[in-house]
């Protein structure tokens, strides 16, 4: 049997060239001969048993196993304390089974399991899907522009469909309340600010009870992704669906779909000069498009009014910031607080962005 980890960088389809990294922390909680148990009691193996570290870090944790000659993927929560509903392994797991079939691009999902023996944590085992994961610029330097241009226009048309999927048919009815959805999420965000640990922030609160004020009167709701962004999905620029699977679905649940076209697109192109994420210089490559024209794209797709999409935005840069302030703060408290120091650093630049879209004063 060997352990291996594999740098998240390296492209398996070099098979030999794989890039090997040291992660020792999310290695040491593998209890490899239980999960080798495991997984042979919801996929087919052998003898044979590669385990690697494909991500790792600050975000949920994510191994390769390879048996049989397949290779599939298991996902557990990061390492340390979690609020309380983050990271939710058993929510991603339930979605992306009740979407196999769908036609929306997602891996197959084999199992899931609560024994925290044998990972530290609750986990579940998905298939491998070939293709690459875009977060930098340097990841599309090889893409065409004629590729990008797909690409760019495929994001917001699966986007699209997966606010069509019939939630009753695919039996997600029950994965949230739809009703008051921004207005409660909201609450639930500056309540959780309140009570975790943070740096601080004072335009938090006053960025919040400015959305509070201001949510849009919108009754359309959708089966939300929560987290839609291209760092969230596996490609093939060169295919004719280039969006081979949409992944991390921890944080979908039903509510309004402006919410994951905002989020898209913050995390698509800097506006107003403020890099908040690397993935922003993608969309500086030729042919992808510009957030303005996904968001057209979009609406005409969808049949939706996007007037209102500044307030989404700045929801949207607002809930970042909190987010990002956690991941921080946890960093610190398990000793991984240097390589969190940009998540951390781009805190406030997400509270500006938010402001400054609402129009509140910053002191």
């Amino acid at each position: 049997m060997k352990i291996a980890c594999v740098d998240p960088l390296a492209t398996k389809q070099e098979q030999g060239g794989v890039t090997l990294v040291t992660d020792s922390d999310a290695l040491a909680v593998v209890d490899a001969e239980r999960l080798r148990q495991y997984l042979s009691t919801v996929v087919e193996t052998d003898d044979t048993f590669d385990l690697g570290v494909l991500s790792g870090g600050l975000s949920n944790l994510t191994y390769v196993v390879g048996s049989a000659g397949r290779e599939y993927v298991v996902r557990r929560r990061p390492l340390g304390p979690v609020a309380a509903g983050a990271h939710d392994m058993s929510r991603e797991f339930r979605v992306q089974s009740a979407l196999q079939g769908s036609g929306l691009p997602v891996a197959a999902m084999y199992g899931f399991c609560e024994d925290e023996s044998i990972l530290g944590a609750p986990f579940y085992v998905m298939g491998r899907v070939p293709g690459k994961v875009f977060n930098r610029e340097q990841d599309v330097a090889e893409v065409t522009q004629a590729e990008a241009s797909a690409l760019s226009e495929a994001t917001v048309d699966v986007l699209d469909r997966l606010h069509r999927v019939d939630i009753d048919s695919v039996g997600l009815r029950s994965l949230g309340r739809p009703e008051g959805f921004v207005a409660r999420r909201i609450g639930r965000w500056l309540e959780q600010w309140q009570h975790s640990e943070h740096r601080d922030q004072p335009l938090v609160e006053s960025i919040g009870e400015k959305l509070a004020r201001s949510v849009p009167a919108r009754t359309d709701s959708t089966l939300v992704h929560g987290d839609y962004r291209l760092g969230n999905m596996i490609v093939d620029p060169a295919a004719s669906a280039p969006v081979a699977a949409v992944l991390d679905w921890e944080m979908s649940t039903l509510g309004d779909p402006m919410t994951d076209l905002a989020h898209l697109l913050v995390y698509w192109e800097p506006s107003r000069g403020r890099i908040t994420h690397e993935s922003q210089s993608i969309a500086q490559h030729p042919g992808f498009l510009r957030a303005d024209q996904l968001a057209e794209r979009y609406a005409a797709a969808a049949g939706r009014e996007i007037a209102d999409l500044d307030f989404y935005l700045a929801f949207e840069h607002w809930r970042a910031a909190i987010i990002k302030e956690g991941i921080y703060t946890r960093s610190l408290r398990t000793g991984s607080g240097e390589s969190a120091d940009g998540v951390g650093a781009t805190v406030g630049l997400h509270l500006e962005e938010a402001a400054e879209i609402l129009d509140i004063e910053r002191r």
